[in-house]
């Protein structure tokens, strides 16, 4: 809804603010906003800065009731949640979190991030710092020479695990020289290999390889 962002230039105060915003000047306080003056605010921010924002609000209430708001402008909006720590055995939790927390965390990381929504608990909580966070990351292209033994055990090592069949992200699967990896609850990578020479790598749908598989 970039219409509704596009009348604020007519506003004197708003292109005070936005040339604050550009020249790095803070903190910047504002007052007397309504909720959706907050929320049509923080868009038009991102809309005339061309700066990714991030937005920090008290709890996780009121930062999904800002989701669901910004989801109006554009569908660009990510959320970083808490980390969650559990009492009880961990399988018993839910892994959504943690990867809400990783996508917001590669999209800042690859500089695709453009608007972020969090709290203040959530950005309170200590992290390992971004060199060691992404010390790890696994990257294999056609032709590269890559023992499967290593490759299986670096998998672990990133905390995929181990199936039979592939059924959702954070899983992956081992068939003869073709290595399956669950990237999102919809796709996954597959890895073929001849010899220990990567041969071929694709994408494929999670659904449909479920289906493929359990007919054979």
């Amino acid at each position: 809804m970039d219409a509704l962002v596009k009348i604020l230039p007519n506003f004197k105060k708003f292109n005070s603010y936005i040339a604050d915003v550009k020249n790095k000047i803070n903190p910047i306080m504002l007052s007397g906003l309504t909720d959706s003056g907050k929320v049509h605010f923080a868009y038009a921010t991102r809309f005339y800065s061309d700066n990714p924002i991030c937005i920090i609000t008290y709890n996780e209430m009121q930062a999904k009731k800002l989701m669901k708001d910004l989801s109006f402008y554009g569908d660009k909006v990510l959320y970083f949640p808490k980390r969650e720590i559990l009492n009880f055995d961990y399988i018993a939790g839910s892994k959504e979190s943690l990867y809400q927390r990783i996508e917001s965390l590669n999209s800042i990381y690859n500089n695709k991030a453009q608007v972020i929504v969090t709290t203040i608990e959530a950005v309170s909580q200590k992290m390992i710092s971004k060199e060691k966070l992404y010390n790890n990351i696994l990257k294999l292209e056609v032709s590269d020479t890559c023992d499967l033994n290593e490759l299986k055990e670096k998998l672990v090592n990133l905390g995929y695990e181990r199936y039979d069949l592939v059924e959702a992200r954070g899983a992956f699967s081992v068939r003869g020289g073709i290595v399956d990896v669950a990237i999102t609850d919809k796709k996954g990578i597959r890895i073929e290999f001849w010899g220990d020479e990567i041969d071929r790598i694709s994408e494929f749908d999670i659904s449909i390889y479920q289906h493929k598989d359990l007919l054979i």
